[in-house]
């Protein structure tokens, strides 16, 4: 299980055993590069152990303390804190007090109990499977599958989660009886073999702050993300960010150049000129002096999905992650660690369906609850329209319909492709599945409250650590590269959290408070553009990777599976070679299936490149 990880932590291993008991770390070297760094680490007496995947930001503060309070430390590191913050305050006040991205297990000899805790929003992955007293868990799902006494059985309802949405929603996993450990929750394996769970921490954007002015939440805001960017620039070996160009990671690159001075940064560049964004990241480094780099992606990509999906911890259908793989590549020949951007969107509000539930927020106000029918008559009419009347159609819709009617209501396979993709037995198995429960499960009931406060704090707890964040840690730790969030830091995002929405989308813009703090240090023209987002253009790529379709996805396997019909798979194949735009379908059935073989079947391994076949011309004649 240990092993099947080298590729997360290249530095060194460990290895702890004994009766009833076995803990296995791979080290990625950040804090304290010494053999002192090792896991899994010990208290004074060796009866407290830990594990840790992540960091503790504010290990420095914390280690003072402790010191103080008698405690003796053997190492420099951020993760003996855990072990001496746990001797001294207990788990529950330990979580309390610590800042960081982590997913870490603690065995107490003394109480004969496991404890185990993730971070506040999920940056770092946590799988595990306890059943009868036995307790199994991993960063990924492939090295735990490695641990397990019978191979697992797939879970139907996550393949119907990761066509419909492109990721799995934890709890659930691709493997039955296997589970996530959720963000912000912790857990406890008792001596009688029981589990207790911990809930430390949750997202609440319900309970506004409406007594600043712009102007102090401006000055807030700066204090905080600065804050949050120093604690992250601390490590033991080179740092850089990785710079899309786009607000959020302008504002870090901008803050860390104030704070530190030479720093690199890395950009993307696809073949779709539509896509590419590498322009804006370039003027961002010039005004800010980096040193700049920018990286290539195009159709060639196929020969990293293998390595890609090895170091998926289950399926992840979204197809930015190959430019957050190729990316990270390029970035660790320089640097251990990047900063990145993530969370800026979901802390201040920055997607364009954020915007959209604040105007139906906003309209809603105006239109009397018993006329609500009669405008969802009229947006019905308008959403068969095109351009402007057709954003108009969808702003009445959200401001006449409950949101739990609207959220994330399309999905990628759509009822006209589940009833005819499945087959008689899958559908069967997957039962009365609602892809979207998730969603509606995360929404608070509050009605009272702001929509768009509803949806975001939603957004949060689901597809920002399922889908974005898990994205993000299995491109950067597939090549041994750490990455580190500074909009997610937790006392940021509780500010965030905490701005009224009239604050949050002043004049009618997404995310006011960064593009008003980016319009200080980033290039105007950074700041005011469309917003792009970090995409690859995955439909050309299938259409050009007919062969690789043609094997992963329509393959003898189909029949084998018994979860698809093949004609429907046909159709879908077909529509998208026409023209039609089927890319996200197939890139989680192909995704899927590669994940498959790869995981469970072990027929293709990540040293296998999916090149495509050679083409052989020749001329005979006499």
């Amino acid at each position: 299980m240990r092993d099947a990880m080298a590729y997360r932590g290249p530095d060194a291993s460990g290895l702890s055993h004994g009766p009833g008991y076995a803990l296995g770390h791979r080290r990625l070297s950040i804090i304290d590069l010494s053999d002192n760094g090792k896991q899994p680490m010990y208290n004074e007496d060796g009866s407290i152990e830990i594990v840790l995947n992540g960091e503790i930001y504010n290990f420095a503060d914390l280690r003072s303390e402790l010191v103080s309070k008698g405690h003796r430390f053997q190492s420099r590191t951020d993760t003996e804190v855990l072990v001496h913050g746990y001797e001294e305050w207990g788990l529950e006040q330990l979580l309390g007090r610590i800042r960081g991205m982590y997913a870490f297990a603690i065995l107490d000899h003394n109480s004969h109990e496991l404890h185990a805790a993730r971070d506040p929003v999920g940056k770092k992955p946590f799988f595990f499977y306890f059943v009868d007293g036995e307790m199994v868990f991993a960063s990924s799902a492939r090295a735990l599958i490695l641990g397990l006494r019978n191979k697992p059985e797939i879970e139907p309802r996550a393949i119907d989660h990761l066509l419909s949405y492109l990721y799995i929603p934890g709890p659930e996993t691709i493997l039955q009886d296997v589970e996530k450990l959720q963000p912000g929750h912790a857990l406890t394996i008792k001596r009688d073999g029981t589990m207790a769970d911990l809930v430390h921490w949750k997202p609440d954007f319900l309970h506004p702050n409406a007594g600043l002015t712009n102007e102090e939440w401006l000055e807030k805001t700066e204090e905080a993300l600065a804050n949050a960017v120093r604690r992250r620039l601390v490590a033991d070996v080179p740092v850089g960010i990785l710079l899309s160009g786009g607000i959020d990671s302008s504002l870090v690159t901008s803050m860390a150049g104030r704070l530190a001075g030479d720093i690199r940064t890395f950009a993307v560049a696809t073949d779709d000129s539509a896509l590419d964004e590498s322009r804006f990241a370039s003027a961002v480094a010039e005004r800010c002096g980096t040193v700049h780099q920018v990286l290539k992606v195009d159709g060639n990509s196929r020969a990293q999905l293998t390595s890609l999906v090895a170091a998926m911890g289950e399926p992840l259908a979204d197809a930015s992650a190959v430019n957050t793989y190729a990316i990270s590549e390029k970035a660790r020949e320089f640097v251990t660690v990047v900063l990145t951007g993530d969370g800026g969107d979901e802390a201040f509000g920055g997607y364009s369906q954020y915007l959209a539930y604040y105007y139906a927020g906003e309209l809603g106000k105006f239109i009397p609850r018993p006329l609500d029918p009669l405008f969802a008559l009229t947006s019905a009419a308008l959403l068969k329209c095109p351009g402007i009347i057709h954003r108009a159609g969808t702003l009445l819709r959200l401001a006449t319909m409950p949101v739990e009617d609207t959220l994330f209501s399309d999905a990628y396979l759509g009822p006209e492709h589940r009833d005819a993709l499945y087959t008689p037995e899958f559908r069967e198995a997957l039962g009365t599945n609602n892809a979207r429960e998730h969603y509606l499960l995360a929404l608070p009931h509050d009605v009272h409250a702001q929509p768009v406060d509803r949806v975001m704090q939603a957004c949060m707890a689901t597809v920002l650590s399922n889908d974005y964040l898990m994205k993000v840690d299995n491109g950067t730790m597939a090549v041994g590269l750490e990455a580190r969030s500074p909009f997610l830091d937790i006392d940021l995002l509780e500010l965030a959290m905490s701005v009224p929405v009239n604050i949050r989308f002043r004049g009618g813009k997404s995310k006011h408070l960064l593009r008003e703090l980016a319009l200080k240090y980033v290039p105007k023209e950074c700041v005011n553009r469309r917003k792009q987002g970090f995409v690859a253009p995955v439909g050309a790529w299938l259409r050009q990777w007919s062969d690789l379709v043609d094997d992963l996805i329509l393959g003898p396997h189909v029949e084998q599976r018994g979860w698809f019909r093949r004609p429907a798979l046909e159709s879908i194949v077909s529509e998208h070679r026409r023209g039609a735009d089927r890319a996200y379908l197939l890139w989680g059935l192909l995704i899927l299936e590669l994940w498959v073989r790869m995981s469970l079947e072990r027929t293709i391994s990540a040293c296998d490149k999916l090149q495509a076949p050679t083409k052989v011309l020749s001329a005979m004649g006499k």
